[in-house]
Parts: C-alpha cells; structure tokens; sequence
C-alpha cells in the first residue's frame, strides 16, 4: 500500500495531465455544439494518452513538467483557435491552411471581436498543470530506472497497437460493402473535420491532419487511374444545348465577385441601384455559396473554372497556382477574341491571386498598386477597404473597348470588420443610422449596411460609365455573393442581418444577371456558386465540352440539381442531407443514394485532377 501510494504521489501529474488535455478536448465540444463525449473518441484519446504517458515515464519530475507544460500549452491554444475559427467559418480548421497565416495575421482584429467570455475556458488546463507543478517539487518515490524504462515502453507499444488495432477493426467493417458512410472512410479521407474530431477525438484529428498535411501534394496517375479520371472528365464536361445557348454570344461581360455579399443589403432606399438590378434583371432566388478551405478565393476559383476546389491538399491559390487551367474562363474568352482582364483594390499577394490569375488566363491582374488606388491618411491596412466606388471607376478607366471584354471584378468594401474603424464608410453609416427603420439595430449591422451601400454606388458609377461609353447595352452585368457575411459577430447583428443562422439556409445569397438581352424573371431552382461557371459557359457558347464541371447551366431544365457543401453534406430539390447527422429521408433514399456516389466521385477524382495537373499533363 505505501507503494502505491508513493507511486501516486510521484506520478499524479501525468493523471492530472490526462484531465487537463480531456479538459481542452470537452471545452472545444462544448463551444462547438458537439457531444461531450463519444464511445470510439474516449477509446482514441485513451490510447493516445497511453502513448503519451510512455514518453513522461522516461523524465524525472523537472523534465516531466516541461514537456507537460508545452503539451498542455499546445491543446490550449489549439482547441481556443478550433473554437474561434468555428465562429466563423462553422467547421474546423486544417494545418493545410498554414499558408494562409499571415492573411489571418491582417484580419486578427475582427477574429479577436468575435471572441466569447466561455472560450476562456481553455486557460484551465494551463493553469492545472502549473499548479499542479508548485504543490508538488521534486521526487518523492523513488523507481528503478530499468523498470520505469520498461514500463513507459510497454505503454507506448501498447498504445500504439491498440490504436493500429482498432483502425483494423473499422477497415474490416469497411470491406463488407465498401460504403463512404463508414467510419474506416471518414478516419482515411477525413472528408468531415467536425465528423471526425467527433468521432476519433482530439488527439487522432491532429495526428491525421499532420500526416495529410505534410504528405507531398502532388502526384502522377496510373494509366489506369488516368482512364479512370478520363471516364469521369467525359461523363461531367458535357452540355447540353437549350433555348439560352449562346444567347449572349459577342457581348461584353463583367463578372462581379461581391464581398459578404446579403439580400438584406438589397433595399430601394439605401441601395437603390442593387433594386434595380435585382427588379429589372434576372434573379436567382435560391442561390447558395458553399465554403471550402478559404471563403472568397475558393469561389473565385470555383466561379472561374467549374472545379471543386482543394479539399485537404492545402489552399487551392497556394498549393495549385501553377497548374495548367486551360478551360477556364479567361481562357476561353480569350479564344473568342475578347480582352480578358481581373481587378481587386486589395494587395495582388493577397491569396496568392496575382499567380492566380495568370494561371486562370488573365491578361492583367490590376490590383490597388496596379489601379493607382490611394490609401488615404489613417488608413489601416486590413481594417479599412477601397470604396467600391472608386474601384469601378478605376475598373472604367483600365478596360479596352475596342475590342470585347471580359472584366472580372473582386469588390472589397463590403469585408468585415463592421464597426466604426471604417472611417471610409462613415458618410453611408450615417444614412443608415439615420433610417428610422433601423433604429433599434445593432451598430455592428448599421456599419454592414453602410458597407453594401459603397456596393450600391460602385455599380451605379460602372453604369453610369458604361452608358457613357456607349457600350451598356451590350455589356452583361453578372453579380454573385463570394459567401455570407459570417465576419459578422454579435448575436444581434447576425439577427438582424442573417435572420436564422442555424441552418444551411445562411448560405443563401443573392446572385442575379443584368442584360437588355435578359428577360427580367425570378429563377426558382436551387443554385451554387458552382452553377456561374457552367451557365456563362452556355449563355457565349464557349468551348467548354472537354472541361469537367460540377454544377449546371442554370437554364438546364433537366438536370439534376444538388449543392455539395465542404463535409458532403449537400442540398437538393427535394431535402438537405446533414452529413454530420446522418439524416438520411428514408422517402427519397434513391435520390440520396444517386447524389451521394455522384459528390463521392466529386470530390475523389476533382483532387486527383488538381494532384497531377490533369489539363497540364502533355
């Protein structure tokens, strides 16, 4: 007994260790909306932490602490920013997306708003460890060295079979019928991050995400991987002709890629020239902008290519910059004769665009240098944007109407922060705050509202210049949303503004095509951000039939619509299937059984197109 109780005295702060890190694991459930705690994870962590208790066993009490201290100090921060980036961007964060550290680093002021009291929680654990530490100096039982070597061995090779073990265990389920909804699936692919911290835990997620992250990103096809890929390029690349092809062949076009971009934005008053288009022109009331690894870039590449993005091969505009996109927009107008040029009053490095761009096709990439954008006295870099006005006046200057053009234009006015840091906004803000409908909101919603109506007189300046020009009626304006405004922090603003936030439908945004070729009319189908690419595709008639895409011509009757989301959840006609839930409508199973293989296929072969530069290989 005195034995045992020695060996508990000396060797508590490694149980302590075990609380404190299941600590950091509880607290980011719970601010996540998690269970607490799961069966298969508990298992995981437990054979993790087996491993773990291994390599303390090998340190005396000093030594021992300082790898206690930087483990503890590691989940604390890594389960705070887990739950900080869940506020945002409701999913989980990858090591993939280290690339994008410092665009992180320019936007911290905003992320550090959205903090709440709760997530002081993960200063437990530290604090656990440390005193833990000065209650208890120095040795106090003594162990032979051999026999404590001995023990710490035998539970890092018994942590680590029993983990091998039950991955085993799962991979045998998986061999029964092979089906993607099994456990073995989401432990090898992690196609669900939520899923998968749910299911395996703390310490399995980040051990996967460092293999996957560090696994090299790019790769040659098999000839039999490379007929498997050329069978699924064949199958999706195909359209379809209809009553809209080529519709709005020769004519000029301007795509706009609108920052945060909400139909409560959309008002006669404060933005009367977004009305217009929206009335006049026609609007896709169903309309949504999934999220994968990165907001805006990955819809610029979705808008610009059809293609999925990157998954879990890091940021698409970092890692696949250089891949050969030869059926990309810019591209194919190109071969039509038309300029093709892109704008942003942002920095070119910014999502690597500038690279980007040029890969996509682009003569020029004009960025705020480019555009000869000032940045006025206070301004703040991150903090305060370029009036959009100023941008399409810049974006008027830059065009070449000599010969048909497509413009692609990323506006920025309308990026968060909303709060009264935006001193470029101040003359909108007090038009909304003078609104007497407005009142009661929140000044987190009134600055938002400010900031689409810097939208609102940036596309009456690019009409009024258009019209000027002698070239509106043939010029195509299309404008679509890059995501919801989820820089929006306090509850009442994302009320106000998003209305119920609790469900996919706060990735509906709007999306509309203004022509005097166009009838004006309200388009009731679902639609993605997905679905530009396709639609622009067939309204030119452009060369897109060797080019795979995901989504389809808007304008396509027949075809069979679904929106898939980053975790395979995906929206159809008929229901929303939560991947996380496993809610599958027994009513509409073969429908969910068809889309399923169809976002399985989706996401497996678009990644081994980006891996091996599918359109690149000679």
């Amino acid at each position: 007994m005195k034995v045992i109780k020695g060996l508990i005295k000396e060797y508590h702060d490694i149980l302590l260790v075990w609380v404190a890190i299941l600590l950091c694991e509880f607290f980011l459930r719970f601010n996540i909306g998690m269970d607490y705690i799961t069966k298969q994870a508990t298992l995981f962590d437990s054979y993790h932490l087996l491993i773990l208790t291994g390599v303390l066993l090998m340190f005396k009490r000093k030594g021992r602490f300082i790898i206690e201290l930087l483990t503890i100090l590691y989940f604390s921060i890594y389960s705070f920013a887990q739950s900080v980036h869940f506020v945002f961007f409701s999913n989980l964060f990858s090591y993939r997306k280290l690339s994008l550290a410092s665009e992180l680093g320019e936007v911290k002021d905003t992320i550090f708003s959205g903090l709440k009291v709760d997530q002081l929680l993960f200063l437990i654990p530290v604090a656990i460890v440390i005193i833990t530490y000065v209650i208890h100096k120095g040795d106090v039982f003594k162990i032979e060295r051999k026999i404590r070597y001995l023990f710490a061995v035998l539970c890092v090779v018994l942590g680590i079979a029993l983990d091998l073990l039950h991955v085993e265990l799962l991979r045998q389920d998986y061999l029964i019928d092979h089906s993607w909804d099994k456990d073995y699936y989401l432990h090898e692919v992690m196609q669900n991050r939520y899923k998968f911290m749910d299911h395996f835990g703390i310490f399995e997620y980040n051990i996967k995400d460092i293999m996957m992250t560090f696994t090299s990103a790019d790769t040659e096809l098999t000839e039999e991987e490379k007929a498997q890929v050329d069978d699924f390029v064949e199958r999706y690349s195909k359209r379809e002709d209809n009553a809209y092809t080529g519709l709005l062949d020769g004519k000029n076009l301007i795509l706009i890629l609108c920052e945060s971009f909400d139909e409560s934005a959309i008002d006669e008053e404060l933005t009367p020239t977004l009305y217009k288009l929206k009335s006049e022109g026609y609007y896709f009331d169903r309309h949504y902008a999934p999220i994968y690894e990165v907001a805006t870039g990955d819809s610029e590449f979705i808008s610009e290519t059809g293609m999925l993005p990157s998954i879990n091969n890091g940021t698409t505009s970092y890692t696949f910059n250089l891949n050969a996109y030869p059926y990309a927009l810019a591209n194919l107008f190109k071969e039509k004769g038309y300029t093709v040029n892109s704008y942003h009053s942002y920095t070119g490095n910014f999502y690597n665009r500038e690279s980007m761009h040029e890969s996509f096709g682009f003569d020029t990439f004009f960025d705020m240098d480019k555009l000869e954008l000032e940045r006025w006295e206070g301004y703040r870099e991150a903090a305060n944007w370029i009036l959009d006005e100023d941008l399409f006046e810049a974006v008027l200057k830059n065009t070449d109407y000599d010969e048909p053009f497509f413009d692609f234009v990323i506006t920025a006015s309308g990026h968060m922060s909303y709060n009264s840091g935006r001193t470029e906004l101040k003359e909108y803000y007090e038009i909304v705050d003078a609104d007497e409908r407005f009142t009661d909101y929140s000044e987190e919603a009134k600055y938002y509202l400010a900031a689409q109506m810097s939208l609102d007189r940036g596309i009456e300046v690019l009409l009024e210049g258009l019209e000027n020009r002698g070239v509106l009626e043939d010029t195509v304006i299309y404008m679509f949303a890059d995501h919801y405004p989820y820089g929006i922090t306090s509850d009442q603003a994302k009320a106000e503004i998003l209305g119920d936030t609790e469900t996919y439908e706060v990735y509906k945004v709007p999306m509309l095509i203004y022509s005097s070729d166009l009838k004006s009319g309200l388009h009731k189908a679902i639609t993605s951000t997905f679905d530009i690419y396709p639609t622009i595709a067939n309204l030119f008639d452009l060369n897109d039939q060797d080019a795979y895409k995901v989504g389809n011509d808007a304008f396509d009757s027949d075809a069979l619509r679904f929106i898939p989301f980053f975790d395979r959840s995906f929206l159809c006609e008929e229901f929303y299937y939560d991947s996380s839930q496993d809610t599958v409508p027994e009513d509409h199973l073969d429908i969910y059984q068809d889309i399923s293989k169809k976002i399985n296929e989706i996401f497996e072969y678009s990644q081994d197109i980006l891996l091996s530069d599918y359109y690149g290989i000679d």
